[in-house]
């Protein structure tokens, strides 16, 4: 007979995410083990203790914790402008008053504090870094109270997913132990020498979006005649809809088709928003335009800066003050959805972006790039981060020698989990076996539930 665990050394987890059939097979393992006892479980698989939906986009915190009455303390006003620029892709949050917002972050917090402290939480894990504002706000309360925390992230190699302990570390991942390095089975890390990478989640995507007054059309129609599980207000839906002129008119104004590629210029891929690669991961360049204007007073008087907005883009963020302000910066011009990626990138001095993948194209292809935020390839050769005082010459004067970046990606690599935690990702890995990645997954959290997953931080080292 197996012996039962201690009760002491029972993991007591929240989960958010982890939804997928086999996320929810590694959980229900563990459970099963008596390894891990599940406070609560923020997802959409019947195991789960709060549906997305109600809890997110209905606002709806039940049941809530019986120790409620605690003091959830305050938010510093940045991580409150966080929760707004993430909550903001919420159809509830459409329209309402800043204040409402500021109300609504306390609801959470409030909640995910009486939540952890009332089950004596230990660790709280995440499919994904925080981007929907909520989940935000449970990182906070978890780091608050000391609770042991880690986030996935997959990645764009086959079978294998990032994390970390904290969100700063993201791109470092200097707590991240290294690993032994591939497995027997996975096939050697090469990288094409070219800018192209033919992404899979970009194939297909169309550049148009539904015209303002048909989306309002459907907006309104939804209003009346059903209870979406995602509601939105009908200020929210007329916002929108201005929100959606707005764009149209200012896109049609200032995106220009036909880029001089014969000048000297910098691309800079904007970024879908709102969107974890910036809200979350952006550290600070959220705000996409602050970081044109940076890059705008870095550069020479004689270059240019060619803007080339997402394919994915909505209306979203890219209102009249957008453009009114995108059209004060000097040296810039901002590019049509449907000039290539790959011309611009041949014909730049280097490529910029906050976090986007165009950066990990450019380097792959020989040419240096410029990031304001913490992507996953944020130490790779090739890669420079935005600092006061940078200047082109030093941007310019990096060397991309191909073999010490495959290198380099095949030492990154180690630092990563195996195993695919959005199934999304399947699709490129050979040969799928999801009994096989259900023990994945099931190993991770055991590593996390026995504290081997990281390193020890700086303030837990001893002296």
């Amino acid at each position: 007979m197996t012996p039962r665990p201690d009760p002491e050394h029972v993991a007591r987890a929240v989960f958010w995410g982890w939804h997928s059939d086999d996320a929810v097979a590694a959980v229900r393992a563990l459970r099963a083990q008596g390894r891990l006892e599940v406070l609560a479980w923020f997802g959409n698989a019947p195991d789960c203790t709060h549906r997305l939906d109600p809890f997110i986009h209905q606002f709806r915190l039940d049941p809530v914790p019986a120790a409620i009455d605690g003091d959830p303390g305050r938010l510093a006003p940045q991580e409150l402008l966080t929760f707004c620029d993430m909550y903001s892709r919420v159809s509830r949050a459409r329209a309402l008053p800043v204040h409402e917002l500021e109300h609504a972050a306390y609801c959470y917090l409030r909640f995910f504090v009486a939540l952890l402290a009332s089950g004596r939480a230990t660790h709280v894990f995440f499919s994904s870094p925080p981007h929907f504002g909520v989940d935000y706000l449970l990182y906070l309360a978890a780091r608050r109270a000391g609770v042991a925390t880690a986030f996935c992230y997959q990645s764009l190699f086959p079978d294998r997913f990032f994390y970390v302990r904290v969100l700063e570390d993201f791109g470092r991942f200097d707590e991240v132990p290294e690993g032994p390095g591939p497995d027997p089975d996975e096939p050697p890390v090469r990288i094409e020498r070219r800018f192209e990478k033919k992404l899979f989640y970009m194939q297909g995507v169309k550049t148009g979006g539904k015209p303002a007054f048909a989306s309002l059309a459907n907006d309104l129609r939804r209003l009346a005649t059903t209870r979406p599980s995602k509601p939105m207000s009908l200020a929210g839906a007329l916002q929108k809809y201005q929100e959606a002129r707005e764009f149209a008119r200012g896109y049609r104004r200032f995106a220009t088709d036909a880029p001089d590629l014969a000048v000297p210029y910098v691309y800079f891929a904007l970024q879908l928003q709102p969107e974890m690669t910036t809200s979350t991961l952006g550290a600070g360049y959220s705000d996409q335009l602050s970081a044109l204007e940076r890059l705008s007073a870095m550069i020479p008087d004689d270059w240019r800066i060619y803007a080339k907005e997402n394919p994915k883009q909505t209306a979203r963020q890219r209102g009249e003050a957008f453009f009114r302000r995108l059209s004060m910066i000097p040296k810039l011009s901002y590019v049509s959805k449907t000039v290539n990626t790959y011309a611009l990138l041949q014909g730049c001095r280097f490529a910029s972006t906050v976090t986007g993948t165009v950066g990990w194209e450019a380097i792959t292809g020989g040419k240096p790039a410029l990031v304001f935020g913490q992507p996953w390839f944020a130490r790779l050769p090739g890669v420079v981060g935005f600092r006061p005082g940078l200047t082109v010459d030093e941007v310019l004067g990096v060397t991309i020698d191909h073999e010490a970046l495959e290198r380099a990606l095949v030492a990154l690599l180690r630092k990563t989990a195996r195993g695919v935690i959005d199934p999304v990702y399947q699709g490129i890995v050979a040969g799928f076996d999801a009994s096989a990645n259900v023990a994945r997954l099931r190993g991770f959290l055991e590593r996390g539930i026995e504290g081997r997953l990281f390193v020890a931080g700086p303030a837990e080292r001893p002296a």
